[in-house]
């Protein structure tokens, strides 16, 4: 299966082994829950699916590379203590706690939230003398004498055989204990997700256009070539730091991450082109509605790549302003619940009352403060979420004696504002692109159909479309659904004619 649906089948399985009954007890017998174990190969998006399952639950998450791991640090250091069995005294072993269980435990006591993920990577490529623990906590859910608390669930990843020397088989004793997940790799699947998390733009429009480059592990003369989906999200990041910072992207770069030569040169010369179309087509002009019968004219005339290349730029822009104004709104809800734990106090200890909040938002851990349907990422959230209650801090200094508040709830309406504006600058870019895209192409054209296909992935955009509205967005919608369904009509229609033609072939036959 691809991860996304991977993703699907650990978070339902999650879900069914913290279920409890009316009496708090669990659906799924603890004996009976199976620890989930991904196999696929590196690079494919193992770690990074099970992290967003805790993220979108609100649980906690701690990972590790269990091959990292001594026996010691995996059942704990061994001790001797004094014990009484029948009236007498005997010297017994024991052993302090497992470091992974203290994880677990110490996340629990820092994040208030009693359940979560134990994530173990790499689970088949453990040493022999590590292979018997390992066994006894995936069957057991013990490291030792101590046990992984009530309401968490294992879950682990191995590569297959083929991809690592070091791996080996689970033998059949194992197999029938574990829910064993097979991923695959799938370009579709990568793509949604990088779009909504803002994967550049250069390497998005390059893989529609040779989806064979999304991902190679094959032998080569000095050393694997390994090209990966985590590979391409690395390079991302960094070619975004380089641009924002001035610094030259070049094949060396490219190299260091997409390590196959033949696709890293084919990636690298994409690039130079894709900057090329950056500057010339301004883009933030044409998303403000001021894009002039130039711009409409050379996109017209443009070959195929050229025009996948600017759908591109358009898409990310978009979404870059559309996930930012999404990640300001919850940032906004949040700050206004803070807000609502402190406006009652007096309006002399408002401001200490603000500070302390200010403090325990900083310091606090992320795991299970998010809210339902989050749009941004914990860190970039809480950044914005600070932001919004420093104002609100400095007008409340400097406001008169007896009117704090009044200034804290005014600085608030103002952010409040501020926001409407960037939500609406949002939607207009969104309707101007597709304008652009219907002036130079035409309004049922390719290139508005994998727009709004794109778009039409992204649950962030959805759902602010849902709540604010978009009429081109929306037209182009519709005009999806009929193409689709004309396809799907055409192809009963096919079918009936074949039907028909059989019909007849079977009765001159008769004849």
């Amino acid at each position: 299966m691809n991860i996304g649906q991977a993703k699907k089948q650990i978070s339902n399985a999650v879900r069914a082994y913290l279920s409890t009954d009316d009496l708090g007890l669990p659906r799924v017998p603890p004996r009976m829950q199976r620890p989930l174990v991904l196999f696929g190969p590196p690079g494919v998006g193992k770690t990074a699916v099970v992290a967003q399952v805790a993220d979108e639950m609100g649980i906690n998450f701690v990972a590790y590379s269990i091959t990292h791991h001594t026996r010691q640090s995996t059942l704990g250091l061994p001790f001797i203590t004094s014990e009484q069995f029948d009236g007498h005294d005997y010297q017994v072993s024991d052993y302090t706690m497992s470091e992974i269980l203290a994880a677990v435990y110490r996340a629990r006591k820092e994040s208030d939230v009693d359940e979560g993920i134990l994530f173990l990577d790499e689970v088949n490529c453990v040493s022999e003398t590590l292979a018997p623990a390992l066994l006894q906590f995936l069957q057991y859910k013990t490291f030792g004498m101590h046990s992984l608390p009530q309401g968490w669930v294992i879950c682990c990843a191995g590569n297959p055989l083929e991809y690592n020397r070091s791996a080996r088989e689970f033998d059949p004793a194992l197999l029938d204990r574990i829910k064993r997940i097979d991923v695959e790799p799938e370009l579709s699947v990568w793509q949604d997700y990088a779009r909504a998390c803002g994967v550049h733009p250069a390497i998005t429009t390059f893989l529609d256009a040779k989806p064979g480059s999304f991902y190679q592990v094959r032998a080569g003369v000095t050393g694997p070539r390994l090209v990966t989906a985590r590979g391409w999200e690395d390079l991302s990041r960094m070619i975004s730091a380089y641009e924002c910072e001035g610094l030259e992207v070049d094949a060396e770069l490219v190299g260091q991450y997409v390590q196959d030569d033949t696709i890293s040169h084919e990636f690298f010369s994409y690039y130079q082109l894709f900057r090329k179309y950056e500057d010339d087509y301004r883009v933030a002009s044409i998303l403000e509605g001021q894009a002039d019968d130039g711009l409409v004219g050379r996109a017209e005339e443009a070959p195929f790549d050229e025009r996948v290349a600017v759908v591109g730029l358009l898409l990310d822009a978009v979404l870059e302003r559309v996930h930012a104004q999404a990640g300001k709104a919850e940032a906004l809800e949040l700050a206004h619940k803070d807000l609502a734990s402190v406006l009652g106090r007096d309006t002399d200890t408002l401001a200490d009352a603000l500070s302390v909040r200010m403090n325990s938002v900083r310091t606090s851990p992320d795991v299970g403060k998010r809210m339902d349907e989050a749009a941004g990422d914990h860190a970039q959230v809480k950044a914005l979420r600070l932001e919004a209650l420093s104002r609100v801090s400095g007008a409340v200094a400097e406001a008169p004696a007896g009117a704090q508040a009044d200034a804290a709830k005014a600085c608030f309406n103002t952010l409040v504002d501020e926001h409407a504006l960037q939500k609406q600058s949002a939607m207009d870019a969104l309707d101007n692109a597709f304008r652009f895209l219907d002036a130079a192409f035409g309004e049922q054209s390719q290139e508005a159909l994998i727009m709004v296909t794109r778009l039409s992935a992204d649950p962030v955009l959805v759902r602010t479309v849902a709540q604010h509205g978009s009429g081109e967005f929306l037209k182009h919608n519709k005009s999806l659904l009929l193409s689709e369904r004309n396809v799907e009509l055409l192809q009963q229609i096919e079918a009936l004619d074949d039907s028909l033609q059989d019909t007849a072939d079977h009765a001159e036959q008769e004849g």
